[in-house]
Parts: structure tokens; C-alpha cells; sequence
């Protein structure tokens, strides 16, 4: 009876938080679960023995049960968040059975002991004759009965080892070892434990991911390419925006990238695909809250709550909130955050779930960073890091609200249906000055520059499949096929002009301008309407070899541009095509796996024109091949190796820019661009001890543009890429108590530009102007942690980054614009409480 009041408590906690959601915004604060011990567990209505076999593959644990007497047995299936006895337990409870932990840290399933005559005969079960016997690699246990004359089941061991871990990078999960191409995933455990809060903090430590970062924005490259994807739980592909780079992780379990081009699921571009895991309500009723307090001046307080909102447990929620004030290194910059996320889990049938949820996020920074300029000869002026060249009464909002729902059917044991429909809508308003042009050593001047935006953009994306397995020549076989959809709008207004010249190290800036202005000198409407066919064949003719076959059909493939202050309006449609895709994975040993893939790149460029009067550029064509080798070194650690090699032709190379009448098109282009990219990725990833955890990256990278005598077309991307980081938790010794650290490291990165030489004639710089590199030679930013569990629902962590204070460029640019410092020593101290 108290448990059924504690869940009628939270569920109308829930409730009110729904129904409140519009007052709340202001009001709430958050995070996220922290429990390292919780799964992503997702099973089906199914026989009792092939729901324990799933609940061992996704959770890697060991279970032994009697396969033949449990096949008798049904199970109404789980899809939620779950510790490994949860999810026995609400399995098990309808059959009066019971799991017993076992010596080897795995679990017996038993007949629940009887506390009672009547209690005895509810479990009693008839003498079973087991056909275990039949199996291989099984471990036999006879038959018992205890003294109330209950029967003790015989076991069969089903072992699940790491290579069943789950990602979720296609449009099902899938076993990591069995992915064709290499896959980081960055858990909610590790963003907790590294105090990662925004996707920008989830890129930066991700494996082989360089990050530009720009004052209004930031670009992600994988590989020197563009990570130019993002998809939510699997569903359908959406453009990545401006907004996407401060989306706040805590309403997320995990971040997936996928390197290399998804030729598949509709994210062709071969630097990569991100998936996006929401937070999953739960049916145990649990509660988080966290505050946390850094350097700057940076306050973050996060909610999170969870549990059944109805008696029999159909309906589950999961409400989570942040608050967070923080001031920067740069000065003197400030954000106020706000975000609220809400789901819903309805059991609508045994065979039908839907998952629906909506998010809300704000951010209003005062006073945001703009980039430093460096001397007209390209030298570094030495700023110091708090300097920006930004107005300090200068400001930028943005809002962005998502609403989303997953539907899945079960159709029998083997073959459900899937729909997810998501639609973003987003908001930015922007009004400032900076200061950009290269600083002039006679006048010390650079130049005031005015911008002003106003950006509404809009995307619905739905992705409609059915997926399953079937029996063929005595092998389990896998299918899945789909449509998806995206349309999206974004209408885009701005003013950028010059004001006029100031000074970098006595900054006066120009007054404030009226918000919104009397006009904007661009204003356009882009609109993107795409839709595709896929499929996705996995033939097993032996055990070991996987042959996955599929392919995408683009059958519309649309874009319209509108400029609304010279009526010009063109629309591009780019003929229907078909990418095809091919992987293979071969099982070495039972714990190696080889791999290849093949994946075609196709890019339209039907806004691109060789002359004023046309034709388009032909589209951008390439491939993306990977091979590879994955292994575990224990149950629970994996290491991977892959080679990849990436070409690009036909890219659109400029001739000089033309200004067309009565048109939205851009010229003069030429597709003479031609990429390559080559390298490899070496990852380690999980336990080395059940204490102590490792996430080990290293990406190795040439990339090159065989127009330009072979030079780097992506220069950002360093050559050598590493990023580590580990924890370690004292059991015995000092229990409680956790320690971890990590390092980014990098070799040289540069932009290629032109300097003015210098006469000393003169005393003026001026032409002819050479070639300059404007680099950032090789650094490592280190970091650490410490945390005390000082109690089981307590813990207090510091997280000390940059714990050096290396002095680094994160991103460089040229004379007169683009570089940034990397942030300095900075520490975060937080305390989170469960229950």
C-alpha cells in the first residue's frame, strides 16, 4: 500500500510538471539519472526464456534458467530504463520465480520459495525434462525440489559478453561489433563524470572530431569533412543548425557518432552522423536532483524525476529541468539557460508501445564572444583571455521547442513496425558589433563592424519501416525497410555593414542599434523538401560471415529559394538516384570480429553555375570505404581499429563571384574540386576492472586537395588526433572515494592565408601579398576528477580542465578574424542527490 501511494504522489508530481510546463520554465531546475548500473532495456512480448536471452544481450549479464520450462512461459516484455534486478524482477513476477545471485556475479533463475502451504502449491511446478541436453555450450544443472516440495529449475548459462552492447545508430539497436564502421559512444555516465553539458562538450571529447569554433556558431569535421547530421532516437536525418552545438545533454542518455558516410539511413556526407538517446522514463520511481557551482561565476542547478504514473504501470513519465546562470572567461560575457524536458512511456497493448515526449530550451547571452584579430602581417598579438572584440551591449536569444513521438508494434516474435515523427522549431534574434580586419602596426586600428539577425527555421522529419528476422537454409537472416521524410523552412534576415575604425586595445564601441531595424539588407526564405526509399539486407550463410546488402532511392530531392526584398525565387530539383551500400563482418574468434564497407557519397549542387546563363554543377560523387578489426581484450573491454580512405570529386570551386540578375543562384563555379582523405582511428573503450573504466581515442588523418598541388583542404584537422580519459573507484581501500582524469592532445593546426609584405621604404605594409600559415603548433589539455559517494544516495565530485593552464588557440584563424582562445584552468564542483 505505501507503494502504491509513493507512485500516485509522483505520478501527480508528473502531471502537475506537465500541465505547468509553460510556467515552469522560469522556475525549475535540473539533470539527469545518475546510475551506472541502469540499461537501456527494450524487449518485446515474448516467450520467458527468449526475454531473459534479450534482457542478458542488452544488459551483458549472465543468467541461467531452464530454456525448455520457461519457453512455456509468456513475458509482457520491458522498454524503459532498468537495473539488472529490476528488470528480473518485473519479468519473473507474474511466474512466482525468483533470480538467485550466483557465486560468478550472474543470476539463477529459481521457483520463488513459498512462505506458506497455500503459497506452495501456486508454485509448484511438475518435474522437468529439460532438453538442454540438445544445446551446446550449456551448462546442465539437475533438477531439485526444497522442502516445501518446491521444484528448483535446472539452469542453462546464456553468457552475454560486450559485443552485445547496444548502439543506436541505424533505425534499430544493433550489437557494436556488428557495426561495419567505426562508432564512438559517449554515455551519460561519462558526461556526468566529466561535467559535459552541452553537445559542444559531448564533440569536444568525442574520437576524431575537430571542432571550429565561430562567434555564432561552432562546425564539427570528422575525418576533414563536415559533420553536417544529426538524428534523434534513430529516426529520420536532420540538418544540424546554429542552435544544435548549445543543446543541453541533460536531457539525453547517450551521444552516438557514427564516422564516415551513412549511405544507408540518408546522412551520405562522410564526416558523420550523430544520434541523439532521449531519456527514457522509467517504471521505479526515482528521483535526482544536482546543483553544481565553477569558475566565472557558473551556477547550474538540474531536476530529474521519473517513475509509473498509474497503478498498473502502463504509463510511465520522466520530467527533467536545468537552470543555469554562468558568466565566461571572455569578458563580459553571460548566459542565462533555461530547459525543460518532458515523456511519456504508454504499454498501449502487450504489442505496442509509444514513446512521446517534448523539449524546451532557451539561451539569452549578453555580451557574446567575438573572435580576435592578429597583426596585418599575421603575427599574434598576444591578447589576453579575457579579451573579446565584441560590443558589450551586444546580445543574442535563442529558443528552440521539439516535439516528438515513437511508435512500435510488435507484430509477432520477430517482426515490429517502427514510426518516429519529430518536429523542431527554432528561434534566433540577434543584435551586436564586433571588431574584425587585421590590426595595422602604424595606426593600431582594426574596424567596427554592425550585424543583425532574425532566423525562424522549421523541420518535420518521419520515418516510417519494418524490421525483423527470418529463417533461410537453417540461418537467421535480417531485413529492414523504410521511407523517410524532411521538409524544413528557414527564413533568414540580416544586416552586416561597416561602421567604422577602432581600436583592439582601447575599445570604444559604436552605440547600440534599434532591434528589429527599419530593414534588412537580406531576406530570404530557403526551403528543403526531400524524401527516400532504403533497405537494408543482412544474409548469415555461416555463423560467423555477415553480408549486409541495401541501398538508398532518393525519389524527390527539392530545394526553393526566395529573396524577398528582389522577388527572385528559384527552385532546384535534383533528379531521383539510387546510393548503394555494402558491409561484411566475419567472426575470427568469438571475441574478434573483422569488417569492411562501402558506402556511396552524393551531393546536388543545382545552385552552383558555370557561367551567368547556366548549367548547374553536376553533382558532388565519392565513396567512403572502411576495414577494421574489433576485439575484446576482457568481457567488458573493447578495442577497435579501423582504416578509412574517402574521395570527393566534382566539388564546386570558385571562379570569381558574379552577382545574376533575377536570381538566387551563385556564380562563377567550375566542379573541379577533388578530395581524398585517408588515415585510421584506434579506440579502447570500457572496463578494465569492474572499478576502473577507460575511453581511448586516436585518429590518425591525411587529407589532401589534389587541385591545389596536394595541400590539406581541411587544415584545421590536425594530423594526430588523442583523447583519453579514465576513472577508477576504490572498493576496499579509501571506499567511497573515485578518482579519473584525462588529456586532449593535438598536432599542429593551421589556416592558409595572404599577408601584405612590408617596405621599409615606406614603413608601410602593403603589396605584393604572400602566402602566410596562420597555425597553432601541437598542445595537450589535461584534466581531473575526484568524487566521494558519501552515502548511497550522495555524491560530491571537482572537476579541475586545463589543470595546466595552457595558454592555446582552440580554434585559429587569420589577420583579421577567427581566432579563439581555449579556456584557461577552470574547476566545477557539484553535489547530486538520489533517491
Amino acid at each position: 500500500m505505501k507503494e502504491y501511494r509513493a507512485n500516485n504522489a509522483l505520478a501527480l508530481a508528473i502531471r502537475a510538471i506537465f500541465l505547468g510546463m509553460p510556467l515552469a520554465v522560469c522556475s525549475m531546475t535540473t539533470t539527469s539519472i545518475y546510475a551506472a548500473t541502469e540499461h537501456n532495456i527494450s524487449i518485446a512480448k515474448k516467450s520467458l526464456d527468449k526475454a531473459l536471452t534479450e534482457l542478458a544481450i542488452q544488459s551483458g549479464i549472465t543468467i541461467s534458467y531452464d530454456s525448455a520450462t520457461l519457453s512455456k512461459l509468456q513475458s509482457s516484455g520491458l522498454n524503459g530504463h532498468y537495473s539488472t534486478e529490476q528488470a528480473l524482477a518485473l519479468l519473473l513476477a507474474p511466474h512466482h520465480l525468483e533470480p538467485v545471485k550466483i557465486a560468478s556475479g550472474g543470476y539463477s533463475i529459481q521457483a520463488k520459495v513459498a512462505t506458506s502451504h497455500q503459497d506452495a502449491q501456486v508454485v509448484q511446478l511438475a518435474p522437468i525434462h529439460s532438453q538442454a541436453a540438445h544445446l551446446s555450450n550449456k551448462n546442465l544443472v539437475p533438477s531439485s525440489k526444497n522442502e516445501l516440495g518446491v521444484s528448483q529449475l535446472p539452469t542453462i548459462s546464456m553468457v552475454a559478453t560486450s559485443d552485445k552492447k547496444l548502439v543506436n545508430v541505424g533505425k534499430s539497436a544493433q550489437n557494436l561489433k556488428e557495426v561495419p564502421q567505426s562508432v564512438t559512444v559517449i554515455s551519460r555516465e561519462r558526461m556526468d563524470h566529466q561535467g559535459l553539458k552541452t553537445l559542444d562538450d559531448v564533440m569536444l571529447q568525442t574520437t576524431g572530431v575537430t571542432r571550429e569554433q565561430l562567434w555564432l556558431n561552432n562546425n564539427y569535421t570528422s575525418r576533414g569533412l563536415t559533420i553536417k547530421n544529426i538524428r534523434y532516437d534513430g529516426g529520420g536525418v536532420s540538418d544540424i543548425q546554429d542552435r544544435n552545438n548549445s543543446t543541453d545533454m541533460a536531457q539525453y542518455d547517450a551521444v552516438e557518432l557514427l564516422r564516415g558516410a551513412d549511405g544507408l539511413f540518408g546522412a551520405g556526407e562522410a564526416g558523420g552522423v550523430i544520434n541523439l538517446s532521449h531519456k527514457r522514463p522509467q517504471v521505479e520511481t526515482a528521483y535526482q536532483a544536482a546543483l553544481s557551482a565553477g569558475s566565472w561565476n557558473n551556477y547550474r542547478a538540474e531536476l530529474d524525476v521519473t517513475g509509473a504514473l498509474n497503478s498498473n504501470q502502463t504509463i510511465q513519465g520522466r520530467a527533467v529541468a536545468v537552470l543555469q546562470d554562468q558568466d565566461f572567461f571572455y569578458k563580459p560575457t553571460h548566459n542565462r539557460r533555461e530547459m525543460l524536458y518532458g515523456a511519456l512511456n504508454f504499454d498501449l497493448t502487450p504489442q505496442t508501445r509509444l514513446f512521446t515526449g517534448a523539449s524546451y530550451q532557451k539561451d539569452k547571452t549578453d555580451a557574446f564572444n567575438a573572435s580576435l584579430p592578429r597583426w596585418q602581417d599575421g603575427a599574434d598579438i598576444g591578447f589576453s583571455r579575457s579579451t573579446t572584440m565584441g560590443a558589450p551591449w551586444s546580445w543574442m536569444e535563442r529558443e528552440n521547442i521539439a516535439v516528438f513521438a515513437n511508435l512500435e508494434h510488435d507484430l509477432n516474435d520477430q517482426w515490429k513496425t517502427r514510426l518516429n515523427l519529430r518536429y523542431n522549431m527554432g528561434d534566433d534574434g540577434i543584435n551586436g558589433a564586433e571588431m574584425e580586419d587585421a590590426v595595422n602596426y602604424q595606426t593600431l586600428e582594426s574596424t567596427w563592424w554592425r550585424y543583425q539577425d532574425d532566423t525562424e527555421f522549421k523541420e518535420f522529419t518521419a520515418d516510417a519501416n519494418l524490421q525483423g528476422s527470418f529463417d533461410w537454409l537453417g540461418q537467421q537472416h535480417e531485413l529492414i525497410i523504410g521511407l523517410d521524410s524532411k521538409y524544413n523552412t528557414k527564413d533568414y534576415k540580416q544586416n552586416w555593414t561597416s561602421y567604422g575604425k577602432g581600436n583592439p586595445f582601447n575599445p570604444a564601441p559604436p552605440p547600440e542599434w534599434d532591434y528589429p531595424p527599419n530593414s534588412w539588407t537580406t531576406n530570404s526564405s530557403n526551403k528543403s523538401d526531400t524524401a527516400a526509399g532504403y533497405g537494408s539486407l543482412k544474409l548469415k550463410p555461416t555463423d560467423k560471415l555477415a553480408v549486409i546488402l541495401g541501398g538508398r532511392y532518393a525519389f524527390k530531392d527539392e530545394i526553393e529559394i526566395q529573396n524577398h526584398n528582389t522577388g527572385n525565387k528559384n527552385i532546384y530539383k535534383e533528379d531521383k538516384k539510387f546510393m548503394p551500400y555494402y558491409g561484411l563482418t566475419y567472426d575470427l574468434l568469438a571475441n574478434t570480429t573483422i569488417y569492411g564497407s562501402f558506402a556511396e557519397i552524393y551531393t546536388p549542387q543545382g545552385k552552383y553555375l558555370e557561367t551567368q546563363t547556366g548549367p548547374s554543377l553536376m553533382p558532388v560523387e565519392g565513396s567512403n570505404l572502411e576495414f577494421g578489426i574489433k576485439t575484446e581484450l576482457t568481457p567488458k573491454l573493447l578495442v577497435s581499429l579501423a582504416y578509412f580512405k574517402i574521395k570527393k570529386d566534382n566539388e564546386a570551386v570558385s571562379l570569381g563571384w558574379q552577382s545574376i540578375a533575377n536570381s538566387n543562384s551563385w556564380c562563377c563555379y567550375v566542379a573541379a574540386g577533388s578530395k581524398r582523405s585517408e588515415g585510421f582511428d584506434v579506440e579502447l573503450n570500457g572496463l578494465i576492472t569492474d572499478s576502473w573504466n577507460i575511453s581511448f581515442g586516436y585518429t590518425f588523418n591525411e587529407n589532401e586537395d589534389r587541385r591545389e598541388n596536394d595541400a590539406q583542404f581541411s587544415t584545421l584537422t590536425p594530423k594526430h588526433l588523442l583523447k583519453i580519459w579514465t576513472d577508477y573507484k576504490f572498493s576496499e581501500f579509501l571506499e567511497g572515494l573515485s578518482i579519473g582524469g584525462g588529456v586532449n592532445a593535438q598536432s599542429k593546426s593551421f589556416q592558409s592565408g595572404r599577408v601584405p609584405t612590408y617596405d621599409p621604404v615606406t614603413n608601410q605594409y602593403g603589396n605584393p601579398m604572400i602566402d602566410y600559415q596562420f597555425a597553432q603548433e601541437a598542445y595537450a589539455v589535461w584534466s581531473l576528477r575526484t568524487a566521494y559517494e558519501i552515502n548511497p544516495n550522495l555524491n560530491i565530485s571537482l572537476n579541475a580542465n586545463n589543470i595546466f593552464d595552457k595558454k592555446y588557440y582552440s580554434t585559429i584563424g587569420t589577420s583579421g578574424y577567427g581566432n579563439f582562445y581555449g579556456e584557461p584552468r577552470s574547476f566545477l564542483l557539484t553535489l547530486k542527490a538520489k533517491y
